[in-house]
């Protein structure tokens, strides 16, 4: 599925562009607190960030627990960073579940621990239809 992200795509290309940045300038080899940390000062450059901004997730009324991605750009896309061997099912769960309790439309997962880096990008469809946005 696809959908009109046009108005994203400034937001978005930039935001890839800082993942290559911080890769090349740091390199695999650091924990995650340091890429998350160099992610927010080369985002921020350009766009309003966020850090570990908390949001409840409700059940029946109750809060019962947070989710806190690593980092929010202009409260429209979801970086959540990551320096581990593989990106697995979890770390997918993970950011799908942080897109829906921030009904944010765009988010990434990145991994700094390969040569290269690596990054995914995942989609809120969900709000996506509910936001009534044009889907192809």
């Amino acid at each position: 599925m696809k959908w009109d992200d046009s108005s994203y795509r400034g937001i978005t290309d930039k935001i890839i562009k800082a993942f290559y940045k911080v890769h090349d300038r740091l390199g695999p080899g650091f924990l995650e607190e340091a890429y998350h940390k160099a992610l927010l000062i080369e985002i921020s450059k350009d766009f309003h960030v966020d850090s570990e901004k908390g949001f409840p997730v409700i059940y029946e009324g109750k809060e019962v627990s947070k989710y806190v991605p690593d980092l929010i750009v202009e409260n429209k896309v979801i970086v959540e960073v990551k320096a581990v061997k593989e990106l697995n099912d979890t770390h997918k769960a993970q950011i799908i579940s942080q897109l829906r309790v921030a009904e944010i439309l765009i988010g990434f997962l990145v991994n700094f621990a390969k040569e290269k880096v690596e990054f995914k990008r995942f989609d809120n469809f969900y709000r996506i239809e509910k936001d009534g946005l044009k889907l192809e």
